[in-house]
């Protein structure tokens, strides 16, 4: 196949599979975006997916969503070892090799491989030392040797590996972008940088298309589920350890104990840890309502509360973090009680006045507090403060107002 005319030649290589619940929101629709803003770059992806998640029953309906999503761009989504295995950064790198050739990138012209992560970028590395065409651009998110969990020697191996595919692919670096300017000062630390390689901070984006405000979609939403007339603090994600549900379970008790209308709205596939320990800290059952919603309903549900909560606790995972929980929220209307610890929300949430840090521990009185505070304000503004809350995500959090900065990169990485 001929090569087509000048252009950046990128491909967006992820390796935590098609079932990420931050694919979507992180990788596949920047990649929309780019494609319609900067139709001159040539896009391509790469997603690796483990085996036991390619025998999901949804994998081909998945793949064609995907598929669809990127229209325009070539998608290969295609199976990988499991994480940690032994010479993973080998078998990436041949998955990356093939997948080159496979989307026609030949010619001497740069590729510019956008790595999601250590473990791409620690594989582009080792063919780039083979193919001198490839420009790294690592799309850095997290502290990978503190979030390994395991204990003893599958710990430290763990550790091990995570550290030396992190040292390989600042190493092999030609550009970087980084999800908080913590993170970028810990990387710092870590390992040494290529001097004068251009540099970016974009944090997790939400879809914004997906994600908004409506106030009458809010209305609909509040009356189907009975919370006409209260007050509702919303938590939305996943159960992961780092979530700390008994630290939400301890906001909302207080909160609840001061606030007879308050009710706490949960939105999760895995709600039972944080109802566990709801339970746990006396809170009663007519309290709370838990909801599991299909991708496409969650900012509906979102749009149903008043405040949502983000608490994190004072680790390196969450000081360098970006959840896109927090944008969503404030897509959706919803300004955010968190705690100082979770990469540069509090600071942003203070300058734009969208949130309230209370610290961690909870600190009842703290947490009743800022509930407060927000309830009021909420009371005073109505849906302004929440159509507020949703504009300033959008200014600052949507991949139509940070796109064109990758594109920058891009051309930059694509011209040496």
């Amino acid at each position: 196949m001929p090569e087509r005319p000048a252009g950046p030649r990128m491909i967006s290589v992820a390796g935590d599979g098609l079932f990420s619940p931050v694919l979507d929101s992180q990788v596949v629709v920047p990649l929309a975006v780019l494609g319609r803003i900067a139709p001159h770059v040539r896009r391509a992806l790469l997603v690796l997916t483990s085996r036991r998640h390619n025998r999901h029953p949804r994998l081909a309906e998945r793949k064609a969503n995907v598929e669809h999503a990127v229209a325009g761009a070539q998608a290969f989504l295609w199976d990988r070892w499991p994480l940690g295995t032994p010479w993973e950064a080998h078998h990436w790198a041949r998955r990356l090799r093939t997948a080159l050739d496979a989307a026609g990138y030949t010619g001497p012209q740069p590729i510019i491989v956008h790595c999601r992560g250590f473990g791409a970028g620690a594989a582009a590395a080792l063919l780039k030392r083979r193919d001198p065409r490839l420009r790294i651009l690592l799309d850095a998110r997290g502290a990978p040797t503190d979030e390994v969990l395991a204990p003893g020697l599958l710990g430290w191996w763990q550790r091990r590996v995570a550290s030396k595919a992190l040292r390989a692919a600042i190493g092999a670096a030609d550009a970087l972008n980084t999800v908080s300017t913590v993170l970028a000062a810990h990387l710092e630390e870590f390992g040494r940088f290529r001097p004068g390689i251009p540099r970016t901070v974009i944090g997790c984006c939400a879809d914004t298309q997906r994600f908004y405000f409506d106030p009458a979609v809010r209305a609909r939403r509040r009356a189907e589920l009975g919370l006409d007339g209260r007050f509702v603090v919303c938590y939305c994600g996943a159960m992961s350890h780092w979530q700390r549900p008994d630290a939400l379970a301890a906001a909302f008790a207080a909160i609840a104990a001061a606030m007879p209308d308050a009710h706490l709205l949960i939105v999760s596939r895995e709600a039972e840890p944080l109802v566990d320990q709801l339970r746990l800290a006396g809170v009663a059952p007519e309290r709370w309502t838990a909801r599991s919603a299909r991708h496409e309903e969650v900012a509906s549900y979102l749009m149903a509360a008043d405040v949502g909560l983000l608490l994190r606790e004072n680790t390196l995972t969450n000081r360098v973090a970006s959840p896109v929980k927090f944008t969503e929220y404030l897509r959706c209307g919803l300004p955010v009680i968190l705690t100082p610890y979770i990469g540069d929300f509090s600071g942003f949430a203070a300058r734009h006045g969208v949130g309230l840090a209370i610290e961690f521990p909870v600190r009842p009185a703290e947490a009743v507090a800022a509930a407060r505070q927000l309830r009021e304000r909420l009371a005073a503004e109505g849906d302004a403060y929440r159509a507020r809350c949703s504009a300033v995500a959008g200014e600052h959090f949507s991949w139509d107002a940070q796109i064109r900065q990758l594109v920058d990169v891009y051309e930059r990485l694509a011209a040496t």
